[in-house]
């Protein structure tokens, strides 16, 4: 068995952390390394990183299943519109490995108007622990922490009201979410394909950034960007549609994008509610919004940080919601559910949410 590369003092702090978590922590989460990254993303402030690592490890268990989910093929209908980008190890930095997403291409709003933000977040999840499974199995084998060089080809990218609208929303709440449940499994955020208008880009979005992200931002040069980033990464590494004629440099096959039909769009509301046999929830709202559902045995309990987390809280979610939120939850105990929503993010106006429960026996 390989040992792992950890200081003295960073195993005390893991295993002082493991403990504080062991009721939550399941046997795949339950590696030196998760937790080390935990304790790098927070500085090492337990008292931080316990409420939230514990939030995170509730989701991992909840009706999502984080911890299978990359055993499942990579097949939701929103992988249709958003290829993989995950090639191989970086090589020229060490303990890396490449993803490579075509962000000037994706077609984010297209996406945003034909699918709910909870399908477009799973389908994010999927890949996230694709990488995360990747990461650990890489760990397993040398013993050193990885992460991921996460490269954003921002290529053919049009600046528009759909460009800011999507940084402001969207983009910046996966941002967020990463940050949030990923901590530490980026390497380093690598802008390629830069066009003219990256600063006023830059501008826009460095404000809605998590700090941390922030400081991992490189934004390489629009005309030397090909060679700067084969020092970072190996070209088998790197996608093959960066050729130019016939010099066919870079060689790992990525799949190309396409773009959802606009008649694909979502086009209705939600409707009165029907009976059902299932416990299911749809909701749209006019802006940026938090949710999540909580439950007790106890009639008088208004404190969620008691309550069961009968579905994951998500903290920021963009508005308005194009497609309503729609997902369904098989009840897990007789008792009192508790539906919270919030407007934290909602800025200076009020927040519109419309919602149906749907309960039936």
């Amino acid at each position: 068995m390989v040992q792992n590369n950890i200081s003295q003092n960073d195993q005390i702090k893991i295993n002082e952390l493991r403990k504080l978590v062991e009721n939550e922590l399941t046997p795949y989460y339950d590696t030196d390394f998760n937790l080390l990254r935990w304790l790098q993303g927070h500085d090492y402030k337990l008292d931080i990183i316990v409420p939230k690592l514990k939030n995170h490890l509730l989701f991992r268990k909840s009706k999502w299943d984080l911890d299978n989910l990359a055993k499942e093929n990579r097949n939701f209908p929103v992988h249709e519109y958003w290829p993989a980008g995950y090639t191989g190890p970086a090589i020229k930095i060490p303990n890396v490995i490449v993803n490579v997403e075509q962000t000037g291409v994706n077609d984010f709003w297209g996406l945003l108007h034909t699918y709910p933000l909870n399908d477009i977040l799973k389908a994010r999840c999927h890949d996230l622990e694709t990488m995360l499974k990747l990461v650990m199995e890489e760990e397993k084998k040398s013993g050193e922490k990885t992460s991921i060089l996460y490269i954003l080809d921002l290529s053919n990218l049009n600046f528009d009201l759909k460009l800011t609208t999507l940084m402001t929303g969207a983009l910046s709440s996966i941002s967020s979410f990463m940050a949030d449940h990923y901590v530490e499994l980026i390497h380093s955020f690598v802008l390629v394909g830069c066009p003219t208008f990256i600063t006023t880009l830059w501008n826009i979005a460095k404000p809605l950034l998590p700090e941390k992200t922030k400081n991992k931002v490189k934004i390489l040069g629009s005309h030397t960007w090909k060679d700067e980033i084969l020092t970072m990464a190996c070209p088998e590494s790197l996608p093959t549609f960066w050729n130019c004629d016939n010099n066919q440099l870079f060689l790992a096959d990525v799949k190309r994008p396409k773009n959802v039909d606009e008649k694909d769009y979502y086009k209705g509301s939600l409707q009165p509610a029907d009976k059902v046999q299932l416990f299911s929830v749809s909701a749209e709202t006019d802006g940026h919004f938090a949710y999540a559902i909580y439950c007790t045995e106890n009639d008088n309990e208004n404190d969620s940080e008691k309550m069961i987390t009968a579905y994951p809280r998500f903290n920021k979610v963009p508005g308005p919601t194009w497609v309503p939120l729609t997902d369904e939850i098989i009840a897990p105990i007789t008792g009192t559910y508790h539906f919270w929503f919030s407007n934290e993010h909602a800025w200076i106006h009020n927040l519109k949410i419309k919602y149906i429960i749907e309960l039936k026996d």
